[in-house]
């Protein structure tokens, strides 16, 4: 029995830290001192589990006839030099004037760091829930001003690739919050940098202890959750060191069904000890870009090319944030400001792809031309037709 999301919780049982606090800690690593800038990527491994050719394509045959229970999709197909390809997106298609409400479960991770410790008495903890407000507050979960409109983040940039929608065709999503997931990391698991502004940043260095093997929390705590539901798991000032965040989905074949989820992680104070900063909100901008336009990780296309990396190739799904991360933060990171309670806040959000620039379309059908959202100087032509073998 699958139980309801916000039904559900996970506190990790873990041993007492009597190793832990029988031995010094370590103290946080001056960013001074540090051998160079971190600089994980958006990456991570793909986890649907469907090992042959006829598990993908009985996935498939699911999505296409709507057996599938996930959140509500639509897909469309395109071609490019007469080769069709095809994607499938989060909400109803845009050629009827539907509202589409995305329930979303936040759950925090708080993380206490066994082997480290700033007063030399107590481990640090790195608490997932100091984000939670932030994150409400963003413009991922609140309106702000777009060229297409007042809106969310996500739902903004939809109405940019399908200017012609009716007026009242949106997809939006609908937060709550979820208990805190506790997690004690063994020694040596994670390596605590200290930034300039003297808050303190954990790498997972052992990505066992979140999200690696079955029973680990995140893959424990999406078993219980509602395939209906998107799940986004956040970190405070803590990644991994993989990866600053990741959009999967986990299938069921049994039950038919894939839960679609997040791992994001949100950053404050700490961007001098990365080569690129990733501050606040644009990792999960680029997530959940990314998971409106491959939730199911089927939307396809021509392999293309990396714009930032000499057009090395790069790969062929249509993974929106993955084609601009690799620009330059003054072209890949994007201030919007979001008005509330009479307040004025700034968020850093991530430029993201359009869909005419995996389309290859020339000119691009987005609102006044554009290939990327919301900087639409980002990118200013399509994906090329061919790229550069990588090596």
């Amino acid at each position: 029995m699958r139980l309801p999301v916000l039904a559900t919780a996970l506190s990790l049982i873990m041993p007492p830290l009597t190793s832990a606090s029988s031995a010094p800690f370590n103290t946080p690593i001056p960013v001074e001192r540090m051998n160079g800038k971190l600089n994980p990527g958006y990456h991570h491994p793909r986890d649907v589990d469907l090992s042959t050719p006829a598990d993908w394509d009985a996935y498939r045959a699911s999505i296409a006839s709507g057996s599938l229970q996930t959140l509500p999709t639509w897909s469309a197909s395109f071609s490019i030099g007469g080769q069709g390809y095809n994607y499938t997106l989060v909400g109803n298609a845009p050629t009827g004037a539907l509202t589409t409400v995305i329930p979303t479960v936040i759950v925090p991770i708080r993380l206490t760091v066994s082997d480290y410790s700033v007063d030399g008495k107590h481990p640090l903890v790195l608490d997932g829930t100091k984000a939670i407000t932030s994150m409400l507050g963003s413009p991922i979960f609140q309106v702000s001003p777009y060229a297409s409109g007042n809106l969310q983040f996500s739902d903004a940039m939809l109405r940019t690739e399908f200017p012609a929608a009716p007026a009242h065709w949106h997809t939006s999503f609908s937060p709550s919050v979820a208990a805190p997931i506790d997690i004690i990391a063994p020694p040596g698991t994670v390596k605590v940098y200290k930034a300039a502004s003297g808050k303190l940043m954990g790498v997972i260095l052992d990505s066992s202890i979140i999200d690696v093997g079955r029973y680990s929390p995140i893959p424990t705590w999406i078993r219980g959750a509602s395939p209906q539901t998107y799940v986004v798991f956040v970190t405070y000032n803590a990644l991994e060191s993989a990866a600053f965040g990741y959009h999967t989905a986990r299938y069921d074949k049994k039950a038919n069904s894939a839960t679609v989820y997040t791992y994001t992680s949100w950053l404050e104070g700490v961007d001098d000890l990365f080569t690129i900063p990733s501050p606040d909100a644009a990792t999960l901008a680029h997530e959940i870009a990314e998971v409106v336009h491959d939730p199911l990780i089927t939307s396809r296309t021509l392999l293309w090319g990396d714009a930032f990396r000499r057009d090395k190739c790069f790969q062929s799904y249509i993974e929106v944030g993955d084609a601009v991360e690799d620009a330059p933060a003054k072209v890949q990171l994007w201030k919007q400001t979001v008005q509330g309670g009479g307040t004025v806040k700034t968020y850093t959000l991530q430029t993201e792809a359009l869909l005419p620039w995996f389309e290859r379309q020339t000119p691009s059908t987005a609102l006044g031309g554009a290939y990327s959202f919301p900087d639409a100087q980002s990118l200013t032509t399509a994906a090329l037709l061919t790229c550069a073998p990588r090596g």
